[in-house]
């Protein structure tokens, strides 16, 4: 009589691959590389989207932050790896978790799917032997070693496809000629600039003077110390260097742009010649003459009077110091060529990559140079602007990506380009910000005629609905702050409240304060702790009229912390909410930070105004949308159709479902009336649970 074999199983096989996974990525982070794969989890579970059952998953593959794909196993004697039957039960598996890939597997070999080309698919995107011509489970253990060194060749593979994948999907934004040739010789300038920075640095006051502009500037701590690390003083002075450069040379985009346009009445600004002494090796000589540019500019055009004023960037980059070199002038007039030489249409399409690209990773990281994506932009002003007449505001504008997309959306929904850059407002503090929003409206259409942004530069808590502002605009007069506007939209930041100064702290509350007075509408009892953003939200309500919509992108911690409860149930007191949306897939702004959009409309205010009643102002049975994507967006909207009009039916056919989604390749969605918001503990309940 035949010996029994002694069975080995699935879970057996599914731990053989939990260490070397970890060890290969342990291994590669000690070689400076960064590991796709950290963990393979061994057996979890997870809800069948067809029938609600909790199923175990074998093995789920991760990265650092998040769930990659499932893999599913079979004994080889029980099944082929590419079983109809096993690859149905992975997809499955992968679609209720919203995973992009699913993987099937037995002792002998493993082969990895794509997810959405479905559960019945014959051709897999990698097929891998892991013990060839093995046959029976009770063979594997003797094998274990070589099943083990095939499963880590296995992962450098499928590593390697991944990361090709994602470097064509999420690639460097491709830069037009015009903008490599920009970028070549703005390198050529900052490095000449770079030497006279770091010899000025012995000078105290010069130093501080730069460290506290970057502070105030872009929230990034430098220390440019002279006599401290010299590969830190090299890296920091050429960023610097680079960063000022850049300023520079987009105001010089501006002015030739200028000099090729006219006044919204048909006449010529009649700018003289943009050029500067090139023979020059004194960087005074070269401010000098960009000062009188800048200074004709405003004079002729009565306006842009936050894109040419002089900042301390100015003093940081052209700094004398004992190594000028003899070309500081002729390095100038290389990027005047360049600026010259080209047409600079719809810059926001292309300056917010070119910024990216002249910082390295640290100092973008650092910086947090990570601008929302358009696709993302493209989503929240769909839904925002729903007529080429409404009046937008972002308060919190930083390069002008959202004001920008909102021109656009008017303009494609047939507003003309006069009127859509006098009914989108920018709100931005930082003066490089604002300045940057300023150019990217003013040049969104260089076949109109010039017209005159709308973007206040200071403080958003130091504004107020209907009250004058400090701009003044030619044939306008000074502007007010704009009240009762239709749509509210951006990316407010994620700073924590209690890190502002104890006067920015005191300017918030008196904003709230002044408010409340006039009103008595009731804010959030934010705590301390509450990122900045949290306190946009209850501003932006401010700005709203009736019906009016809010489109913003925030951290995470809306879902996640006291004060997310706090703002959730504000939210469902004065709007309708129509969507909270998240990503299982993507990350959209800053590369540590988990995000939330929301989409809410405002209501009328009810009579009970100190009351935290639910307001008889939102219907009953009103329907609060949260969505966990599994594509990525760009993914999901019209790349067919014109910037502007690309998300819409992705907006529509998501506020149009009426019941829970979880079968859906491109989205779960959970459905709760939002008046049990108002307890926010049970809005939580599966959503955000990982």
């Amino acid at each position: 009589m035949a010996k029994a074999r002694t069975i080995v199983d699935e879970r057996t096989l599914a731990g053989w691959f939990s260490s070397p996974t970890e060890a290969r990525a342990t291994r590669l982070l000690a070689e400076n590389k960064e590991p796709v794969f950290f963990h393979a989890d061994v057996e979890e579970h997870v809800q069948d989207p067809e029938t609600g059952v909790t199923k175990r998953c074998d093995v789920t593959l991760r990265s650092r932050t998040h769930p990659i794909a499932t893999v599913e196993m079979k004994r080889p004697e029980v099944a082929a790896a590419d079983s109809p039957s096993l690859q149905n039960d992975s997809w499955s598996k992968a679609v209720g978790r919203g995973l992009p890939y699913f993987l099937t597997a037995n002792f002998r070999e493993i082969l990895v799917w794509e997810t959405s080309k479905g559960p019945d698919q014959t051709r897999p995107l990698l097929r891998f032997t892991l013990a060839a011509d093995l046959s029976h489970s009770s063979f594997a253990p003797k094998r274990r070693a070589e099943i083990s060194d095939n499963w880590v060749k296995f992962l450098d593979e499928f590593a390697q496809i991944l990361q090709e994948r994602e470097g064509k999907q999420k690639g460097p934004r491709k830069l037009p000629p015009q903008v490599l040739d920009l970028k070549e010789v703005i390198h050529e300038a900052a490095e000449e600039a770079a030497e006279r920075i770091r010899s000025a640095a012995d000078d105290e006051a010069f130093r501080q003077g730069a460290l506290e502009a970057f502070r105030l500037q872009f929230g990034v701590e430098i220390s440019l110390n002279p006599h401290g690390n010299k590969d830190r003083l090299l890296a920091e002075s050429l960023q610097v260097a680079t960063i000022a450069t850049f300023v520079v040379a987009t105001r010089l985009m501006l002015y030739q742009a200028l000099a090729n346009s006219t006044r919204p009445d048909g006449t010529s600004f009649d700018l003289d010649v943009l050029d500067i002494t090139r023979s020059t090796g004194d960087p005074q000589r070269v401010l000098s003459d960009l000062a009188g540019l800048y200074e004709h500019a405003r004079r002729k055009t009565g306006d842009f009077e936050t894109q040419f004023s002089p900042s301390e960037l100015d003093a940081i980059v052209f700094v004398d110091a004992a190594s000028s070199r003899r070309d500081v002038g002729e390095r100038w007039g290389k990027i005047i060529d360049v600026v010259q030489g080209a047409d600079w249409e719809a810059p926001v399409t292309y300056v917010p990559g070119l910024y990216e690209s002249l910082l390295d990773d640290e100092h973008r990281h650092v910086m947090g140079v990570h601008y929302t994506p358009d696709p993302v932009v493209e989503l929240i002003t769909a839904y925002a602007v729903q007529d080429p007449a409404d009046v937008v505001l972002d308060p919190a504008s930083g390069a002008g990506t959202f004001v920008t997309m909102c021109y656009e959306r008017k303009r494609a929904l047939g507003s003309t380009h006069d009127q859509s850059l006098a009914e989108v407002y920018a709100v931005e503090l930082a003066q490089f910000a604002a300045s940057l929003t300023g150019f990217n409206l003013t040049l969104a259409d260089t076949t109109a005629s010039s017209a005159y942004p709308r973007v206040f530069r200071t403080d958003f808590f130091q504004t107020y609905p209907g009250e004058r502002s400090g701009l003044e605009l030619p044939d306008v007069g000074r502007l007010a702050y704009p009240q009762q506007v239709d749509a509210v939209v951006g990316n407010p930041p994620y700073i924590r409240f209690e890190n502002r100064l104890p006067e920015e702290r005191e300017e918030v509350f008196k904003f709230l304060q002044k408010h409340f007075l006039k009103t008595q509408t009731a804010y959030p009892n934010f705590t301390g702790k509450a990122d900045i953003w949290a306190f946009f939200v209850a501003g932006a309500h401010m700005y709203l009229r009736p019906g009016g919509r809010l489109g913003f992108i925030v951290s995470w911690n809306l879902l996640a912390s006291d004060y997310g409860d706090a703002v959730i149930t504000f939210l469902a007191r004065y709007f309708k909410i129509h969507a909270l949306i998240d990503s299982r897939v993507e990350r959209w702004f800053a590369a540590k930070q988990n995000t939330v959009i929301i989409l809410a409309e405002k209501v009328a205010e009810p009579q009970a105004k100190l009351s935290h009643q639910f307001n008889p102002n939102v219907p009953g049975d009103h329907q609060v949308r949260f969505v966990r994507l599994k594509r990525p967006i760009d993914e999901l909207v019209s790349s067919d159709l014109p910037r502007g009009k690309r998300a819409e039916d992705l907006v529509d056919e998501i506020l149009a479902a009426d019941h829970d989604a979880g079968d859906d390749l491109r989205w779960d969605i959970r459905i709760f009336e939002q008046k049990a918001l108002l307890e926010v503990e049970t809005s939580r309940d599966g959503f955000g649970d990982e």
